[in-house]
């Protein structure tokens, strides 16, 4: 690997660095002063790993410790190991020179010869010079959720040296060690990393540059940022566009701190009181650290030593990789390493799916696609012309797994389920439940009411503050409450489905109100849809279907029986009755921001017969990564469950209510969620380069 301007002496300034922050030890135990003990050998060593191309980063050690000194809120610090930290800074001192040229006079933090004081500077300027109304702004838990994709586009459109991206790879893709196994870190950049605040500046510059080219007055201290304005007005158009910003950044405003006043009104900022032209900075409290409350055992030596020197690769890895096909999932994992991958999609028309060895390849025309190991998978989904092998078939029933045969388009032709219908006492529960008129209603009931409740939750949080509590959405959610109260004694199931279909005619006129894509709505048109929002909610409630009715098989229940649907041939009535829980916070919100986002134009979209409209494959590749984001990555609520997760508690809660003949809770979604799927859960960030 050839970095010219990585040398023994550029190594021995970055440890000299490293050495003066100290801090703790990372996942491998190695303290600061063990490092210097040896300190020509170690760095003599890490640059050789370098050179050679053997380099492999240590997973990061989480610590929690006080957000503030004597304050019960947290944070986690992901530490790297010191190793790792004399890299990060090497390189990111030789990139800090090259991302200059990105940074705008905005930017402030983590930047040489700038600091918060530099910023109070520059507001005082801006309030000589007439700029009187200021809006004050937070991002959500930045750290915690830039996305790697978006971040790493941005990386090759600045860095070309093909070494540097190696490196950067490695450590914004880093696993993290808990103590007991490493996990993937699937988004944000880590806390704690000496690299993450040049990173973290990189990811903001279009952010920057969007409201600079709008002619905006900005201050931007890592995730805080005022905009200040000669006009009240100003202030508030200001908030709109860095909402739409953040939004292409899959980022969203923290609302709690997101305010707009004047410096009549006097506002706080960076810990500065700003008040008229008087600006007032309290003294600096010393002497008082925040304590470290949690600190995972290291790394046992042995899987240290596996980590920094893996087994060599076999003969079908090394193929993958002169293939250039080592990005796509084809090395063998590490001894405690957990993926979370559980669905599988494969579109390509034309490929096979085989089993080789303890893992699942994609081939096409003799060329290897995918190769993943399934030991992790829930479920399979072929789209189209997907062939499988009788022992990739075999093995995947054996393991448990899930093969789904779909349409091209979606439309679900069958599945393939492994022998699960052992719980004969549960699915005899059921058919009692469904033989008791009574019972079956009020499970029906519960049903509606719960997703009544969760659309007008939507309604409540979902867009621009201003569009989320606009006289409109008040009426459309008062209106929705007194149809909660229409289901709860609707005296049969027919009156229960007029009262839902009013409700939902209802909801989508004031949701799609936040539209605020090129795409018309029609309303609510489906079998078949024929315009591109129709096309996109029919396709997010089949994959939503399909999910819970093979998480409904897999706990022994019938999918095909349930209690608000109708049961008919062929039709999975409970996994039917399941998915209107997830409708309006699941589907309809991840449709409408991807629409929003732009993510999809009149061309993502292709005729088919009388007049249906479906997703291009391109088109159908970006909705199943969000798709999968959103379910795997985008947690809830304080506790971090994501919509995969709410999908399996909620099939386990109807399973216990059939079994147990009590009322079935179901899935409600928080108040205090947001349009970007994140609760409003203590913010994790820090003004901190380097390690703790």
């Amino acid at each position: 690997m050839s970095l010219v301007w990585l040398t023994s002496d550029s190594l021995l300034r970055a440890w000299q660095h490293v050495e003066e922050n100290a801090g703790c030890a990372g996942a491998d135990g190695v303290t600061v002063d063990r490092f210097a003990r040896d300190i020509d050998a170690e760095l003599a060593a890490l640059l050789h790993s370098v050179e050679s191309g053997e380099y492999r980063s240590l997973p990061l050690l989480p610590i929690t410790v006080q957000k503030k000194p004597d304050s019960p809120a947290t944070r986690v610090l992901m530490v790297p190991a010191v190793r790792d930290r004399v890299l990060q800074t090497a390189v990111g001192r030789q990139l800090g020179h090259a991302f200059e040229d990105e940074f705008l006079e905005c930017s402030f933090a983590y930047r040489p010869k700038r600091s918060v004081n530099s910023a109070i500077a520059r507001i005082r300027y801006l309030h000589d010079h007439g700029f009187r109304y200021v809006a004050e702004a937070d991002i959500e838990s930045f750290f915690d959720r830039i996305d790697h994709a978006l971040l790493r586009q941005r990386i090759a459109a600045t860095v070309t040296e093909p070494s540097i991206l190696t490196l950067l790879d490695h450590w914004i893709a880093g696993p993290v060690w808990d103590g007991h196994k490493t996990r993937p870190l699937r988004q944000g950049v880590p806390q704690g990393s000496p690299i993450s605040p040049l990173l973290a500046n990189l990811f903001l510059a279009d952010f920057d540059l969007a409201l600079e080219q709008a002619g905006l007055k900005v201050i931007r201290y890592a995730d805080d940022f005022l905009i200040l304005s000669n006009d009240d007005a100003g202030t508030h158009s200001a908030l709109a566009i860095a909402r739409d910003k953040l939004e292409e950044l899959h980022l969203q405003l923290k609302d709690e701190k997101t305010s707009i006043g004047s410096f009549e009104e006097g506002f706080q900022f960076l810990g500065a009181f700003f008040q008229g032209s008087g600006i007032w900075i309290p003294w600096e409290k010393h002497g008082k650290n925040r304590r470290v409350l949690a600190v995972p055992r290291p790394m046992p030596p042995s899987l240290v030593r596996k980590w920094l020197h893996p087994v060599e690769q076999t003969a079908m890895a090394r193929a993958f990789a002169a293939a250039g096909l080592d990005h796509i999932r084809n090395e063998s994992r590490d001894a405690g390493e957990d993926e979370d991958m559980a669905y599988l999609y494969l579109m390509e028309q034309g490929s096979v799916l085989r089993k080789i060895g303890n893992r699942l390849v994609v081939e096409k025309d003799g060329t290897i696609l995918l190769d993943t190991p399934y030991h992790k998978l829930e479920s399979v989904m072929l789209f189209g012309n997907v062939q499988v092998t009788t022992q990739a078939m075999s093995e995947l029933l054996d393991c448990g797994v899930r093969l789904n045969l779909l349409s091209r388009h979606g439309e679900l032709r069958g599945s393939l389920d492994p022998a699960r219908g052992k719980n004969v006492p549960l699915r005899i529960a059921q058919f009692e439940l469904h033989r008791d008129p009574v019972r079956s209603l009020a499970m029906a009931r519960t049903v509606i009411d719960a997703k009544l409740a969760n659309s007008a939750r939507v309604l409540a949080t979902f867009g621009d503050r201003e569009q989320a509590h606009d006289s409109a959405a008040d009426e459309a959610i008062a209106q929705l409450e007194n149809s909660r109260q229409a289901a709860r004694q609707a005296a049969t199931l027919e009156i229960l489905n007029g009262v839902e279909g009013a409700a939902a005619h209802l909801y989508f006129d004031a949701l799609m109100h936040r539209n605020k894509s090129s795409f018309h709505w029609p309303g609510r048109v489906k079998h078949p849809a024929t315009d591109p929002l129709n096309s996109l909610l029919s396709f997010a409630y089949t994959l939503v279907t399909n999910e819970l009715a093979g998480l409904a098989e897999a706990a022994g229940l019938d999918s095909y029986l349930g209690s608000l649907h109708q049961l008919d041939y062929g039709r999975r009535s409970l996994a039917l009755d399941l998915v209107e829980l997830f409708r309006a916070p699941l589907a309809d919100r991840l449709v409408l921001t991807m629409c929003n986002r732009h993510q999809f134009d009149e061309g993502s979209f292709e005729p088919m017969e009388a007049g249906a409209l479906y997703l291009r494959p391109e088109a159908s590749k970006r909705f199943f990564a969000e798709y999968e984001r959103w379910m795997l990555h985008a947690p809830l609520g304080a506790h971090g469950e994501g919509f995969r997760q709410a999908l399996h508690k909620t099939v386990e809660e109807y399973a216990a209510a059939v079994r147990d003949a009590r009322d079935f809770v179901p899935f409600l979604y928080e108040a205090n969620e947001t349009a970007e799927e994140e609760s409003k859960a203590e913010e994790s960030k820090t003004k901190e380069a380097g390690a703790p």
